[in-house]
């Protein structure tokens, strides 16, 4: 007590201290309780809401109206994307056998001729993997048809390397469609196949599935720079790039399903090969020397110019970064069917 009376000033901050220090912890713990009920609250309300969502619905009227309506706003919207991509890929008219085949091989000239104007190799056989119409006809005219469009897809790849300057186009390859193989062994399989059904026999009925989309795979091979690879994986997934002329509006769709690169030198260059000798433009610069008995005067007492030191001979070489590369890429041309214009939603029972 007779500190507390010498001592009154810090006495009373103690106090006020002491006063605070309990007020605050009343405050935290009273915040703590309700902190922990709201956390319990809400694990228990979260609990309830995922059982809820886990529950199948109730069947009333109102619940069958409410999932009607938002199936058919998801299917609308799906019908309209889909119709979009439809109407805005190439339209490719009908063709007859004979006018695939010319087409073939005048696009094939064209291209031949662009590459060499642009200093590019082709492959040897280059006929955008369509070798062997160059000599036959497609085995009928919904067959030719589906080619020319196939044609037009693989053609703007093409024209798409060529642009992005790529070096050669070393492989190009593409999967057959369904209908390009030989109709006779279908119905030959068909025809084996149906003894095998026992008179009578139910036949299982699979649901029909819509297919709104067809992928045609291309393979290439290609040999290009750094840049030229950054160039055409980007333009490569832009459709602006890929139209049929610059001022159509109509373009391809395509996919890059796999894509593997390399150095074209898989081995750096050895110690011994990596030394370069000094050009003609790097030999020593000699000074100019003065004969006085061949000119008879005095060298001048004036202002010399003096010749400048020889470059410093080169003694390294890039060996990162200057290489080609070898880029394996194979391409999905993607064609929408008509189903893609519009799905009817199934009716849910």
């Amino acid at each position: 007590m007779d500190w507390i009376r010498e001592n009154k000033v810090l006495s009373a901050i103690l106090g006020f201290i002491a006063v605070g220090v309990a007020g605050l912890g009343y405050l935290l713990f009273d915040a703590w309780g309700s902190y922990s009920a709201a956390r319990d609250e809400y694990v228990a309300l979260g609990g309830q809401i995922a059982q809820i969502k886990s529950l199948s619905l109730a069947p009333t009227a109102a619940n069958l109206q409410a999932k009607k309506a938002l199936v058919q706003e998801f299917s609308t919207n799906v019908n309209k994307l889909g119709g979009a991509l439809f109407y805005l890929q190439p339209t490719v008219a009908s063709a007859k056998q004979a006018e695939f085949q010319t087409k073939l091989k005048g696009r094939v000239l064209e291209i031949k001729k662009i590459a060499a104007e642009a200093k590019i190799a082709l492959p040897a056989e280059f006929s955008f993997g369509f070798n062997e119409y160059l000599g036959t006809l497609p085995n009928s005219d919904t067959t030719a048809t589906e080619l020319s469009g196939y044609l037009d897809g693989i053609e703007a790849v093409v024209k798409l390397m060529i642009a992005c300057k790529v070096r050669s186009i070393d492989l190009l390859d593409r999967t057959p469609l369904e209908m390009e193989k030989d109709l006779s062994k279908t119905t030959s399989s068909l025809s084996k196949k149906g003894p095998a059904q026992r008179p009578g026999a139910a036949r299982a009925t699979a649901p029909v599935v819509a297919t709104i989309s067809e992928k045609r795979q291309v393979s290439f091979v290609v040999t290009l720079d750094q840049g030229s690879l950054q160039n055409l994986m980007s333009r490569l997934a832009n459709p602006v790039d890929m139209k049929v002329t610059p001022e159509a509006d109509q373009s391809h769709f395509a996919s890059l399903r796999l894509l593997r690169v390399e150095n074209q030198i898989k081995e750096g260059p050895i110690r011994r090969n990596s030394a370069v000798s000094v050009g003609a433009d790097q030999e020593e610069i000699k000074p100019l020397v003065i004969d006085k008995s061949k000119t008879g005067k005095e060298a001048p007492t004036g202002p010399v110019t003096l010749a400048p030191p020889p470059p410093a001979p080169v003694d390294s070489i890039p060996v990162i970064g200057q290489e080609l590369l070898k880029a394996q890429m194979e391409i999905d041309l993607v064609k929408f069917l008509d189903a893609a214009k519009g799905i009817t939603p199934q009716q849910n029972r």
